[in-house]
């Protein structure tokens, strides 16, 4: 229960249909969030108000050290790591519906419930658990929520799968619920200010120097302010000029370069994928085909997915554009998520593929 929109009309809908509902907040990063130069609390106070206006009980769990220790500890290693994060991923998986899913269960509760727009649907003939999009393809939410589990989607609801964003405003103005419009973000929740640098300075023990920008035959460029601040197919805040614009091709860690070219060198058809996890079916038959995206805000785009001993390899039919290094890829059947994986890394193409 965050007390936005989407979480305070999920449980209106809810407590309609008969269920009986409380609403749990996670308290996991509000110390983070500096104002005129203190640290003050998230405004619990207003999420305890809605849930009095709408008729439930309201928890409030303290989840600032395990966030601590995984989500943001995870974040941070990984831009040390030369990879870019989707902490969300990581945090639907070990906190939303795993340490939230504990504590509601403790509480008495049967099932989660919360504001994603996306679709659990149970196949009786499997007796699987499928994820599905949610009606409002703007505000699908199944790209985030690939790593969840048999047992955490067997204990999740989604009262917000057949819903659009402008029909729940509407929907909770003839409640008499008017919340104050917050602006949706797609930074990151608890990096204050979305200072990124400045996070991770704070965040880590190691020291984080400046090094050499190289043009893709190792010509010295320029210099970077720290390998950690940059990612794939970044364009701005490179500090050096060229005639024409230059993207951020590779990132090196080990020698602490970064390597910069034209745009058309960000595309690329292959990729490795690790930590891979199916939820559509208990065992995958390779190859096959899906459709792909790299990150939330694309559109899917058609690929051949095969075994490899490190996890699985993605060919898509066209090249893409900024292939990230820690970011999801997500594989989908129409409407179902198959399953997803961590990218590790581009694969580049043989010499059949170079000569065609």
């Amino acid at each position: 229960m965050s007390g936005g929109v989407d979480s305070t009309y999920a449980a209106i809908m809810l407590k309609e249909q008969g269920h009986d509902v409380f609403g749990i907040t996670l308290q996991m990063f509000c110390k983070q969030h500096p104002a005129s130069g203190q640290f003050i609390p998230e405004p619990f106070d207003d999420v305890k108000k809605i849930c009095e206006q709408i008729g439930i009980p309201h928890i409030l769990i303290n989840a600032e050290q395990f966030f601590e220790s995984t989500v943001i500890k995870n974040f941070c290693n990984e831009y040390f790591a030369a990879r870019t994060p989707n902490p969300c991923v990581l945090c639907n998986k070990e906190i939303k519906f795993g340490l939230l899913l504990e504590e509601a269960l403790l509480h008495g509760a049967t099932h989660i419930a919360t504001g994603h727009y996306a679709r659990v649907e149970l196949d009786e003939e499997k007796e699987h658990y499928l994820l599905k999009r949610g009606n409002d393809r703007k505000k699908d939410q199944s790209y985030f929520l690939w790593r969840l589990n048999q047992y955490q989607l067997a204990h999740t609801l989604f009262p917000l799968a057949d819903e659009t964003k402008t029909d729940i405003q509407k929907e909770l103005a003839t409640h008499h619920i008017h919340l104050e419009q917050k602006q949706e973000s797609q930074e990151i929740c608890f990096v204050p200010n979305d200072d990124y640098n400045r996070f991770l300075i704070e965040r880590s023990d190691q020291k984080i120097n400046a090094g050499n920008i190289l043009d893709t035959k190792g010509n010295i460029l320029g210099m970077h302010k720290g390998y950690p601040f940059y990612t794939i197919g970044q364009r701005k805040g490179l500090g050096i000029s060229a005639e024409y614009p230059l993207y951020v091709l590779e990132i090196k860690p080990e020698s602490n370069e970064i390597v910069v070219g034209e745009k058309k060198q960000l595309y690329r058809k292959k990729l490795l994928a690790q930590e891979v996890h199916w939820i559509a079916e208990d065992s995958i038959s390779f190859p096959f085909r899906a459709q792909t995206k790299i990150r939330y805000n694309t559109k899917e785009k058609p690929c051949v997915v095969t075994q490899a001993d490190e996890g699985i390899i993605v060919e898509f039919d066209e090249p893409q554009m900024s292939i990230t290094p820690g970011q999801s890829v997500v594989l989908y059947d129409g409407d179902v998520v198959v399953g997803g994986g961590i990218i590790e890394g581009i694969l580049k193409p043989d010499i059949n593929e170079m000569s065609a």
